[in-house]
């Protein structure tokens, strides 16, 4: 196995000063059906790090800066753990957000086998990463390829040897800039002059970050109604995620009082893997991803349907002037260091944004894999340090949709996280029967 020494890129090196204060580590939840012995999943674990280079390094720090190096990079770490109740899952996960990877030779992964005693009853594997090595298709490839490997040893198949992938350059270095709008970057200059916008939010109890820690709320949509939500979208000429941003905004407006209008800030993920001069395929495993920060106006007749074209038009604007590519190449992103990201965690209670949507989307996850089957998979990045108000991570598979909410106690209390959520999937569930829905008629 060849050697990799590489030194860490602009955005690998933002994750990696946040994951130092303990902030953004990446944690999913993949329910499953069906036997699964702790020694087949070893076996497949190997398989799949052999594959990919991320998953063979550790992080060390030289000289010149920081760097993966994968020399004495130990096996990835599997925990076995007796499942105890139904949400033990997210006690775990919770757990694992908060659980920074050590400075030694272990690998930016490990995983949590909580097997049910009983062999009908669902069983959980969840994986955390190092968010410098991953983004959300790494998560769900990841996964489905474990999966692959756990059927092909089970059935005593013949596998392959193990072939590992090539390791890319960082994105800065894959992007193609020529995406770039030629007047963005006047743009960003006069933006960058401008004061900071302070996200309208609601803080339940101030907290110093030490003292914060990120809870979750996992939802699902039924088939039915995901149906519905997406056939929908195409009719209203808008996407799940526009529907996902409005529903989150309406939900946190109506905990103001609006008189005249209410200003929010709406972040979104924007994976960059068809944004580089060679495409990057979805089974490469890496730290492929921009982020988004976009106004939204509300008034309390702003229509659900309108708002949701209107965050699929502004997002897609943004795109097409490149502004996402843009932002991984900034000045800002070159200077960002440890004391910034500490001020920033100070300012607000470190909070960046109103709301903000990862969604992965679809990913075609197999029916099943042998006698196993998918049946449920959560996501999130932990929030404590810094980050949004209310965040959603969402994904579709199986014509399905599962939300995992994500917010920061005690700045948001359990009770208020719960109605928001809530309220988002209640919309998300009722919006595609009516034309009229508005800010003041979803209270």
């Amino acid at each position: 196995m060849t050697s990799i020494s590489r030194k860490l890129g602009l955005v690998e090196n933002l994750f990696e000063i946040l994951h130092d204060l303990g902030a953004m580590i990446d944690v999913n939840v993949a329910r499953i059906s069906g036997v699964l012995t702790p020694d087949i999943l070893r076996q497949a674990l190997d398989f799949v790090q052999k594959r990919h280079p991320m998953l063979q390094v550790h992080i060390v720090e030289l000289a010149d800066g920081v760097y993966f190096q994968s020399e004495g990079t130990t096996k990835i770490p599997l925990r076995v753990i007796e499942k105890q109740h139904e949400n033990h899952c997210l006690e775990i996960a919770e757990e694992e957000l908060h659980q920074k990877f050590s400075r030694g030779v272990e690998p930016l992964c490990r995983v949590t086998f909580l097997r049910s005693p009983k062999s009908n009853d669902m069983s959980e594997i969840i994986a955390t990463f190092h968010h410098a090595i991953t983004d959300g298709m790494s998560c769900m490839h990841f996964i489905h390829e474990l999966l692959l490997y756990c059927h092909q040893i089970a059935e005593a198949s013949l596998i392959s040897e193990a072939v590992t992938m090539p390791l890319l350059p960082p994105i800065e270095n894959l992007v193609d800039r020529n995406l770039i709008c030629k007047s963005i970057n006047e743009e960003i200059s006069q933006a960058a002059g401008n004061e900071i916008i302070k996200p309208k939010l609601i803080i339940e109890e101030d907290s110093s970050a030490n003292e914060c820690r990120t809870r979750l709320i996992f939802k699902s949509l039924t088939n039915e109604n995901t149906s519905n939500l997406i056939n929908r979208c195409k009719q209203e000429e808008t996407t799940v995620h526009g529907a996902l941003c409005a529903a989150m905004l309406f939900a946190v407006a109506k905990c103001f009082d609006i008189d005249e209008s209410i200003n929010l800030l709406c972040g979104s993920n924007v994976s960059l893997r068809k944004y580089c001069n060679i495409e990057i395929k979805d089974n490469y495993i890496g730290c492929l991803i921009s982020l988004l920060v976009i106004m939204h106006t509300l008034h309390g007749n702003t229509n659900f349907w309108d708002l949701a074209r209107e965050c699929k038009s502004k997002l897609s604007q943004a795109i097409d002037r490149g502004v996402h590519i843009d932002k991984i190449n900034s000045n800002d992103l070159n200077a960002m260091d440890k004391k910034l990201i500490i001020q920033m965690s100070e300012f607000n209670m470190g909070r960046t944004s109103t709301i903000n949507i990862s969604n992965r989307g679809k990913y075609k996850f197999l029916d099943n894999y042998g006698k196993l089957q998918l049946k449920e998979f959560y996501f999130s990045t932990g929030q404590h340090i810094i980050g949004t108000y209310f965040w959603l991570g969402a994904m579709t598979f199986h014509e399905q949709l599962f939300c995992s909410f994500a917010h920061v106690v005690p700045l948001l209390s359990n009770k208020t996280a719960g109605l928001l959520a809530q309220d988002v999937v209640d919309m998300l569930q009722k919006a595609h029967e009516t034309d009229d829905l508005t800010l003041n008629l979803s209270n």
